[in-house]
Parts: C-alpha cells; structure tokens; sequence
C-alpha cells in the first residue's frame, strides 16, 4: 500500500466513525425531542427485576412525556424517587420504573401511587406519592432483551471490549505493515 492510500484509507476511515458517531448522537437527540423527555428509554438493569412478568432484565422500556391528566391507573411511569428517604427507604441509583395503582390531585398537581409488578420483590406498594413533576413520562413501548448489551457495558464489559478492539486494531496495522513494500523519495530508475 502506497503512502498516499495510507493517508486516504486513515481519512475514509476517521470521516466514517464522525458520521456514525453524529448519526447515533443526532438519532438520540431527535428521540429526546420526539418523545418529550431528557430520558427516552430506560433500560431494566436489575434481576430480578421489580417489573417482572411483564418486564425482564434488559429490556429497554421507551418513554414518552405526557402531561399528567394523560397517566392513568394501570399505566407504567418512569421518575425520581427522590423523595423516598422520607419515609425510611434509600434512593435508588436509576430512575424508578413502575406501575400507576392510584392517582390524585391536590395542591394544584398529580399524584401517583406506583408499585412494582413483581410482589415477590415488591410486596408492599413504593413509599410515599409520587408528584408529576417527577414523572419522565410513561412507558409506551417495551422491547425485549435488546439492554442487555449495554448492561453488560455499565458492568465493566467495556474493559473487555476495548482490549479486544485494540488487539484487533494492533494485528491489522501489523497486518498492512507487512503487506506494505518498503518505498523511498528516490526515483524509481528504469530498466
């Protein structure tokens, strides 16, 4: 491989992770706006999970934000339990997925009771009222399994995936090196 081919697969190669990277980034960015939220999806990355049997460990629930006449008894919210301390029980790491089992308003808002599906892990309703203020919105789709690469990433999977793409990065460049034929600015003399 010439050195000007060098430069022009390196240059290919660069420009292609940009618009890959711009293209995950910008998709992500028009999910948030579509969807109305800062959160458009949550992952479920605990087993087992509090939402099982409709919600297993990584499935990745899609969120829309609506305004708080719109969720229901029965609809599954995403929010900040924040507020849970309050009443004796630690804040969880991530936002709280649950269902809505009773709504009320006061004080110029919404309030929603939510519990867990899962009453084996679950057996008492969550503590306290959840204002819609908290609320990223409702679950409106579910989509199995696809999490859990991502859940493997956040538990140190990453580690792996990068010592794996640099090895194959090291034998590729080793790879073309070899392949390469050894070239000087001299001139090429003719026969």
């Amino acid at each position: 491989m010439s050195k000007k081919n060098w430069k022009r697969e390196a240059t290919v190669t660069i420009i292609s992770i940009v618009i890959v990277a711009g293209v995950i980034l910008g998709g992500f960015q028009l999910l948030r706006m579509y969807l109305n939220t800062d959160a458009p999806f949550r992952i479920i990355s605990n087993q087992p999970s509090s939402m099982e049997p409709i919600m297993y460990y990584g499935d990745i629930g899609v969120i829309k934000h609506v305004p708080g006449y719109e969720i229901g008894i029965g609809d599954v919210i995403v929010f900040n339990a924040y507020h849970w301390p309050l009443y004796g029980y630690p804040v969880p790491p991530a936002p709280v997925m649950h269902r809505v089992v009773n709504v009320t308003f006061e004080y110029g808002h919404f309030w929603y009771q939510t519990w867990g599906d899962n009453r084996l892990t679950n057996p008492t309703p969550d503590p306290g009222w959840t204002a819609d203020w908290q609320v990223y919105g409702k679950v409106i789709l579910t989509i199995p399994r696809v999490g859990l690469v991502a859940v493997w990433f956040y538990e140190g999977g990453y580690i792996f995936a990068i010592v794996i793409l640099t090895i194959i990065t090291v034998i590729y460049v080793i790879w073309e090196l070899q392949k390469e034929e050894p070239f000087s600015d001299q001139p090429v003399k003719p026969d």
